[in-house]
């Protein structure tokens, strides 16, 4: 049917759309079939990054122990017991901060970062 303007009315175009009931559920296999592969890919990307974003994590901490390390070694004088327990209690408290359970605290990190600030200029 023809509406006024010689356009198709929605009834006529709604007709002509509907597919047989077979192509339907091949269509629908397909797209089943498409997303489950997507899903793979997604959650492969995702671990991916998930991985890398560990690794950085990991030389991010390592890297700040060895400079509380490093700056040890380089004072000068010569380092007493007290002053290897002062470096050990450093990078405790470094690890401690890390491996905290509340890591929604703010205190915490200022806490961090005002240790590896305290332990670089010394």
């Amino acid at each position: 049917m023809k509406g006024a303007l010689g356009m198709k009315t929605e009834v006529e175009f709604n007709e002509q759309e509907v597919l047989p009931e077979e192509e339907t559920n091949e269509q629908t296999n397909d797209t089943l079939a498409e997303d489950d592969e997507f899903k793979k890919l997604v959650y492969e990307r995702m671990r991916k990054i998930h991985n890398e974003g560990m690794v950085v994590g990991l030389q991010t901490a390592c890297h700040t122990i060895l400079d509380i390390v490093y700056s040890f070694e380089r004072s000068a004088g010569k380092k007493s017991a007290n002053d290897y327990k002062r470096l050990i209690k450093d990078v405790k408290r470094f690890c401690e901060v890390g491996t905290s359970s509340n890591k929604n605290s703010n205190s915490d990190t200022e806490n961090a970062e005002e240790t590896t600030s305290e332990t670089a200029q010394n």
